[in-house]
């Protein structure tokens, strides 16, 4: 009778236990089911969702009279997704061919086991319509975006270019960055455990958003004029570079800021200024892309020069010293103790007054 007892206690305390690990299970289950529901759909839908980017359109930069000086051109990023390729040797032939990569370089991206390798970028659309129409299983053809200058060298140290990846470097481009730059959009794929593609499944894609444009106060005409006129003093004088800045008085808006020789912004990484660059090392030559790529005109400092003289004439004038009607010979030189003072005019400018000295920007009379 007492073992029977024991028994009937250890069959209710064993099934009071179960029965306690059941109600524990299920109220996990309820919460996760109804209370995380949501959490864990998300996680699936990640797990089974392959992400591609879609770059988005950089603003343009327009000059004061409505004049794009910086655009943007359509071109193409080849990727492939290693589950989902049918036939490499195909695909690699077929990309070597179109690209112009060495087998090498193809065959290593193509073998890569990853969920999406990247072939290459900013390939032209002509040549990405072409890859698409072999209609190849696991080849990626995305329509991209790439910085374009329709003028090349105009204000090319003042506009300053873009990398590989759209982001602005030097110039107007890395200062107006974060408003040109826009918001990237995605392509969402449905695809199995393995990571292949599921067939005929509605492809989602969030649409990129343009940058801003961005309006500055150069003039076109302005800029190419003067770029041209520099260019012809730099002739001239053979001068190592020449700068020329034009602006508003009343405003400060600068209408053209020129320092040739300018470099190409289509093809800034090729180095103008140096002819044999075999023998330069890295470093050197990225020196050199630096110094190519300086804006004199911002970077540099001067001596005042002639721009200095309405200081000196308008303190003769406010002290009394000078008047407009006082009368000066200028020989071409003077001797201030032991120095000889020249005019720009070596034969001097003969008689003046205060008024065509200022006109004839006079070195000896204006000191």
């Amino acid at each position: 009778m007492h073992c029977k007892t024991f028994h009937k206690k250890k069959i209710v305390i064993v099934f009071t236990a179960c029965l306690l690990m059941m109600m524990v299970l299920g109220g996990r289950l309820i919460y996760l089911m109804v209370f995380e529901s949501e959490y864990y759909q998300k996680l699936a839908k990640d797990l089974h969702e392959r992400e591609r980017s879609i770059k988005a359109a950089r603003g343009r930069i327009v000059d004061r009279t409505g004049t794009i000086l910086a655009d943007n051109r359509t071109v193409c990023t080849i990727s492939v997704i290693h589950s989902q390729i049918k036939d490499p040797e195909a695909v690699i032939a077929m990309l070597c061919k179109e690209l112009g990569l060495s087998e090498e370089t193809v065959r290593r991206r193509v073998e890569k086991v990853s969920s999406i390798e990247r072939i290459k970028s900013n390939v032209d659309k002509e040549i990405g319509d072409a890859i698409r129409a072999y209609q190849y299983p696991g080849v990626k053809v995305d329509e991209d975006f790439k910085r374009y200058y329709p003028f090349n060298e105009l204000a090319s140290k003042v506009l300053g270019f873009t990398g590989s990846d759209n982001q602005g470097i030097i110039g107007l481009e890395v200062k107006y960055d974060e408003y040109l730059e826009g918001i990237p959009g995605t392509i969402l794929t449905l695809t199995d455990a393995r990571g292949v593609e599921i067939e005929n499944a509605k492809e989602e894609r969030v649409e990129s958003v343009p940058g801003n444009d961005l309006v500055v106060s150069l003039d076109y005409n302005i800029q190419l004029y003067a770029q041209q006129e520099a260019l012809k003093v730099m002739e001239a004088k053979e001068a190592d570079y020449v700068s020329i800045l034009i602006l508003n008085p009343q405003n400060g808006e600068i209408y053209a800021c020129v320092n040739v020789p300018e470099f190409n912004l289509n093809d800034p990484f090729t180095l103008t200024t140096i002819e044999n660059t075999e023998q330069m090392s890295e470093q050197e030559k990225q020196d050199a892309l630096n110094q190519m790529w300086r804006n004199q005109c911002v970077n540099d400092t001067y001596e005042p020069g002639s721009t200095f003289k309405i200081f000196t004439s308008s303190a003769a004038l406010m002290s009394g010293t000078s008047t407009l009607n006082d009368q000066f010979s200028c020989p071409g030189f003077k001797i201030v103790e032991d120095r000889k003072i020249r005019c720009h005019k070596v034969g001097g400018h003969g008689g003046q007054d205060f008024t065509h000295a200022i006109m004839n920007s006079c070195n000896l009379y204006i000191q």
